[in-house]
């Protein structure tokens, strides 16, 4: 695809109204906003090495990686010291990096070009433990020596391996068996080395989410090794990031029976004491929030003590409402019932004596009726 092509790659939908034509879709072709061909013509410079105008070598390995000074140097300082300053590596346009590992330079390289950060085997439990070392553990190359008279770019800031250290008694081209801290510890240590803060910051977050999930593993703790074997300070920021599972998760950690476990508990006594210490703080702070909440419970047991004691007197009073009511009804039924017999008597002796004067009433009309026959 050509350059134009990629520009006018995307096509937008656009709805004629009624009345001035017919109602139809058209795709009409819209300009990119250019991140998307920007970024890919940046990467796609950086595969092909189209316009390199600076070279990054990693002592003692083959590897090299052909750069543009308008890429890395606005990202980090370290970078452009070197390629605009006095030193050897602006008159070269060539910079030799250090104690690093040319697998996580090409991860920050990477980012330099992409922005973009992604390392699934930090979540292969798998790849944690049979990670290939092709790459940490190339023979070294034999180059020559520096000139005297050169004056190469010197790092002012600390100079943390991005690599896994060797034991001591091994060399670099046996590989170790233990398990291997995750990439994203290494690529922070190198963003950190070469100031590229929103790399570090990444990084970071990436290695924190990888130690919450990832704290029970053997590589959990070779990574914890790592960082607190580190004495130039890359790492101050990640001790805490370690920590915090370990504190977490201490009651598990330190009844581990693991040979890992064990060694590196014995070997960094000050972080046991640190873990117990804070466990010890969690544990105050739990207890003295129970005991705030015992407080609490036995005053709400004395409020509802007291108004227990006016229910009480509320259901005594309530009783004694319900008999004096009792004994009202009472007196009005008995005296319903006395109403009732006061009226039954009146219509009995009101009934007699109708009955007395129709008796009467009769015998007249029936002598009567004698009389009219007998004339």
């Amino acid at each position: 695809m050509s350059i134009k092509d990629s520009a006018l790659s995307t096509t937008s939908r656009v709805y004629i109204p009624e009345g001035s034509h017919r109602c139809r879709d058209y795709l009409l072709p819209t300009v990119n906003d250019g991140s998307h061909f920007f970024r890919s013509m940046i990467w796609d410079m950086y595969k092909t090495g189209k316009y390199s105008d600076f070279t990054i070598k990693v002592k003692g390995f083959e590897r090299e990686f052909h750069v543009h000074r308008a890429v890395i140097c606005p990202q980090s300082t370290i970078f452009e010291a070197a390629c605009r300053g006095k030193f050897i590596e602006a008159t070269t346009q060539s910079m030799t990096l250090v104690d690093d590992d040319p697998e996580i330079v090409e991860r920050m390289i990477k980012y330099l070009y992409t922005h973009r950060y992604d390392d699934s085997e930090d979540w292969d439990f798998h790849c944690l433990y049979y990670r290939p070392h092709s790459l940490k553990y190339e023979t070294k190359v034999t180059t020559s020596s520096e000139s005297k008279h050169s004056r190469p770019f010197r790092l002012h800031t600390s100079t943390s391996p991005t690599k896994p250290p060797n034991k001591p008694g091994s060399s670099s081209s046996t590989p170790s068996t233990s398990p291997h801290p995750p990439r994203s510890l290494y690529v922070y240590a190198i963003a950190d080395k070469y100031l590229i803060y929103p790399l570090k910051n990444i990084a970071r977050g990436r290695f924190a989410k990888w130690a919450n999930v990832h704290w029970s593993m053997p590589s959990f703790i070779s990574a914890v090794r790592e960082i607190f074997d580190n004495e130039s300070g890359n790492y101050a920021d990640l001790k805490e990031v370690v920590l915090a599972p370990m504190v977490q998760h201490a009651d598990t950690l330190l009844s581990d029976q693991r040979e890992e476990t064990s060694n590196f508990l014995r070997d960094y006594s000050e972080v046991s004491v640190e873990i117990l210490r804070r466990v010890l703080e969690q544990n105050r702070i739990a207890q003295t929030g129970l005991e705030v909440d015992i407080s609490d419970l036995h005053s709400r047991i004395g409020w509802l003590k007291s108004e227990n004691k006016k229910i009480t007197m509320l259901q005594n009073q309530n009783h004694k409402l319900n008999k004096e009511l009792l004994e009202i009804k009472m007196v009005v039924l008995a005296w319903k019932r006395d109403m009732r017999n006061m009226r039954g008597g009146e219509d009995r002796g009101s009934s007699g004596r109708n009955g007395r004067v129709g008796t009467s009433t009769a015998g007249a009309a029936a002598g009567q009726n004698q009389v009219n026959s007998d004339v």
